[in-house]
C-alpha cells in the first residue's frame, strides 16, 4: 500500500466531508445546524468560550511557534 498516498486521500474525504455537511447546513437546516448558528451557539457561554481560545492558542503554539523555535 502506498501510505502517502493513503495519508492525503483521507484528508481529501475529510475535505469533502466538510464541505457536504455545510452544504446540507444550509440547504435542509431543519435536518442539521448551518456552521454559523452552530458557533452563535457555542459563543453564548463565557467557559465555551475561554474553551475555543484557549483550543485555537493550543493549536497555534503546538504548529506554528513550535515549528519556528526547532
Amino acid at each position: 500500500m502506498n501510505w502517502p498516498l493513503a495519508i492525503v486521500g483521507s484528508y481529501l474525504l475529510f475535505i469533502v466531508a466538510g464541505i457536504a455537511l455545510a452544504a446540507v447546513g444550509r440547504l435542509r437546516p431543519d435536518k442539521l445546524a448551518p456552521f454559523g448558528e452552530l458557533v452563535e451557539s457555542i459563543m453564548q457561554h463565557r467557559i465555551t468560550r475561554i474553551g475555543t481560545f484557549m483550543a485555537w492558542w493550543w493549536l497555534g503554539w503546538h504548529f506554528m511557534v513550535g515549528a519556528t523555535i526547532r
